[in-house]
């Protein structure tokens, strides 16, 4: 059953077996699901009587919103066992939260068709009210949007979550992953989410954000190029009192100061959805420009080349890589267009030898890259390195670059 803003809702808990699609782009077709929910309580109440985990049917019978969840956070029915046993009385205080949804339903089909109007292109996700570990408030994956239930005690704050991820939906930002990327996606979906809806997100690290605005801005014009997020994003330092996510407000006064600036508001919606450079996009918002100057003043930089991904000329290096295997093929992604911009199979290694691979290119430095056998499924073990740790190259000391892959391991 779907809830529909047109119609008189009794029920607020929905029915599970009649999805037939995962997007919508009509926003009051938009499917709130919650039979995750009830699923989760049945197996909750045997805790005490089955000999058996009984999340284990809560997983195998459980949504798309359910298994996106268990990668990196519910993990199996084991480990959702003994986080919801050591938690018990923390999960009960979620119980019943779900009776008012149909209340926040009404306000999410108006952001949501708010959204559809500043943006035509929009779809709409299945969002999936789920439980797992508390670990995770919301997550946006390729089959909707689930909501980690145990963390609310009320539904105060899940429009302005739900609509921050149904935003993340529409974004197609292009560039390398810098802290400048990943502020401009998260803050751009808190400036467009607070737009479409009226609800602010991440009040703490904007109000600590505005308090503390001239030494963050400082701060940031020394860091954006950066993929390094610390003090920004998730975890800090703790060298100071900040909150994790100050990210999302500088992202979020971006985006503000790009949208301010264009007088085709539409045109500035789509443009914020759709980055196609982040550092021309801050060029053009016009945002931090005094501080930039201030910076590349002081250090005897050009101003110019803050709003460039890489300053300087590329450096030519060659490559190469001692394979455990002779039938072993080798690829290379990294940060930039000459590392194949993180595809993991456009750049081919040369076979050298049956237990050599090469390849001599143009880089700018600094440089990240991986060695994959074409798919990301398969990457490699670089001596030297722990598992999935990115190749650094920050300074060229030698025109050749050697490097040996002990073995390969799946994703």
């Amino acid at each position: 059953m779907k809830l529909l803003t047109h119609s008189l809702i009794t029920v607020a808990l929905l029915a599970f077996g009649t999805i037939n699609a995962q997007f919508t782009e009509d926003p009051l077709n938009a499917i709130l699901e919650t039979k995750d929910a009830q699923n989760f309580w049945k197996a909750f109440d045997k805790m005490e009587t089955s000999t058996s985990n009984p999340f284990v049917e809560y997983i195998e019978n459980g949504s798309p919103g359910v298994k996106s969840f268990i990668k990196n956070r519910i993990i199996n029915a084991d480990s959702l066992y003994v986080t919801v046993k050591e938690n018990k009385e923390k999960y009960l205080t979620s119980r019943n939260i779900l009776h008012g949804i149909a209340a926040k339903d009404k306000k999410l089909k108006a952001s949501y068709s708010a959204l559809k109007y500043w943006y035509p292109n929009a779809k709409f996700s299945t969002v999936y009210f789920v439980y797992g570990r508390m670990n995770t408030g919301g997550n946006s994956s390729n089959e909707g949007i689930s909501i980690g239930t145990e963390l609310f005690k009320n539904l105060d704050g899940v429009v302005p979550l739900i609509v921050h991820e149904m935003v993340h939906f529409q974004q197609n930002n292009k560039g390398n992953e810098s802290l400048l990327k990943q502020a401009l996606t998260e803050g751009g979906a808190d400036f467009i989410g607070e737009f479409v809806s009226g609800e602010p997100m991440n009040e703490k690290a904007f109000q600590y954000g505005e308090a503390h605005s001239d030494e963050l801005y400082r701060e940031f014009v020394t860091r954006y190029k950066s993929d390094d997020l610390r003090d920004w994003f998730y975890w800090t330092s703790q060298k100071d009192d900040r909150p994790n996510d100050l990210g999302y407000w500088i992202g979020y006064k971006i985006c503000e100061a790009y949208f301010n600036k264009q007088t085709d508001k539409h045109k500035a919606v789509y443009d914020i959805l759709n980055i196609e450079d982040p550092f021309s996009f801050l060029q053009e918002s016009g945002f931090l420009d005094s501080y930039i100057q201030a910076y590349a003043k002081e250090k005897n930089l050009k101003y110019d080349d803050f709003f460039k991904e890489f300053s300087g000329e590329p450096s030519e290096v060659t490559i190469v890589v001692n394979v455990p295997d002779k039938n072993d093929e080798v690829y290379m992604a990294g940060n930039q267009k000459g590392l194949g911009n993180w595809s993991a199979s456009s750049i081919k290694m040369e076979r050298k030898s049956d237990l050599e691979r090469a390849l001599t290119l143009q880089i700018y430095l600094p440089a990240q890259l991986k060695f994959t056998k074409g798919n990301w499924n398969q990457e490699a073990n670089v001596k030297g390195l722990e598992k999935g740790q990115n190749i650094r190259i920050e300074n060229r000391k030698s025109k050749k670059l050697t490097y040996k892959i002990t073995s390969w391991f799946k994703n």
